[in-house]
């Protein structure tokens, strides 16, 4: 194999490679690595851009055959990549994060495609678009003062059958989560996923989740504690947090790396009990971003099931 414009491949990346190989057939061994380390070098990483950037022994055809085909399992690949990740990143804290995207398809015959509402937004699009639906596992690591996120397992929604990105997203964890047994794990979701059936669910496994929830979530505090001799059922709930309950609440301004440049954000945090959550104590975040114009945007709340303090140096 003859990668253009390289002579030497770092001494560490070699041993990486080697090491995700083990999980694969021996006779898949060549093929996989031309195609990762074109896929390295190439502007995207698809696989005909690493087809032209390396000199490949074989025709096409049979990288085609091979990752159409082929005899091997993606699952133990990812599973063999988490435990290289293991390795060489030294964290007291994992976070991972489950995301979804959405890719733009004409045809009615791709593999679930169907019609997705774009809720990004983007003006050269309409509101409902057809498209595939991915939703990604990644894992998160602190690279000098940038944070890399590195790709785990993605899994197509299918346009069929009782299923969704919630099942999804829980399918992803469910392949992994094994590996991590005994360690912190914090996942990272948007506001799609905090759902009771997936945050319980995580919960379950000993990972904490951390997400954006609607501003009106109902939140309190926690119940009186029951006097002697008092009648009646004990209160489940405590005081309900209203808007004006909030407004009483220290404020605190930082500045934080968000979006590729450094910003300001003020929040509010407490300690309450969410209702959707059948009254479990969490960390509830409200923040808010500073626009451009100087003006301090809308209010978001976000929602954490470890009940840590909130230390802003650090962005999780």
């Amino acid at each position: 194999m003859d990668v253009k414009g390289y002579s030497r491949i770092p001494r560490e990346l070699c041993y990486w490679i080697t090491f995700l190989t083990e999980a694969l057939p021996l006779r898949s061994v060549g093929t996989f690595i031309e195609l990762l380390i074109g896929a390295m070098l190439s502007p995207a990483g698809f696989v005909t851009e690493a087809y032209l950037v390396v000199t490949m022994r074989n025709h096409w055809t049979s990288y085609y055959k091979w990752l159409q085909e082929g005899r091997w399992s993606w699952l133990a690949l990812s599973r063999q990549f988490v435990r290289l990740i293991m390795k060489v990143v030294k964290q007291d804290v994992i976070h991972l994060v489950i995301d979804d995207t959405l890719t733009l398809r004409a045809s009615k015959k791709a593999p679930g495609s169907q019609i997705h509402h774009q809720h990004g937004n983007k003006p050269n699009l309409a509101r409902y678009v057809r498209g595939q639906c991915w939703v990604s596992l990644a894992w998160v690591i602190k690279r000098r003062k940038q944070f890399v996120s590195l790709p785990v397992l993605t899994r197509l929604v299918p346009g069929m059958g009782n299923t969704g990105k919630l099942i999804a997203a829980q399918t992803l964890i469910r392949a992994i989560y094994r590996l991590l047994d005994g360690r912190k794990v914090r996942v990272l979701v948007d506001s799609w996923y905090m759902r009771r059936v997936f945050i319980e669910s995580m919960l379950a496994r000993g990972f904490d989740v951390i997400g954006q929830v609607r501003i009106d979530t109902w939140l309190c505090d926690e119940p009186p504690k029951r006097q002697k001799g008092q009648r009646g059922r004990p209160r489940k709930y405590g005081r309900k947090y209203t808007p004006k309950r909030i407004a009483h609440l220290k404020r605190t301004v930082v500045t934080l790396p968000l979006y590729g440049k450094e910003q300001e954000v003020r929040y509010r945090s407490k300690v309450l009990m969410a209702r959707f959550l059948k009254g479990r104590l969490v960390r509830v975040v409200w923040c808010e971003l500073k626009s451009e114009a100087g003006h301090w945007k809308k209010a978001h709340l976000l929602l954490s099931t470890c009940q840590v303090p909130i230390d802003h140096r650090f962005s999780f």
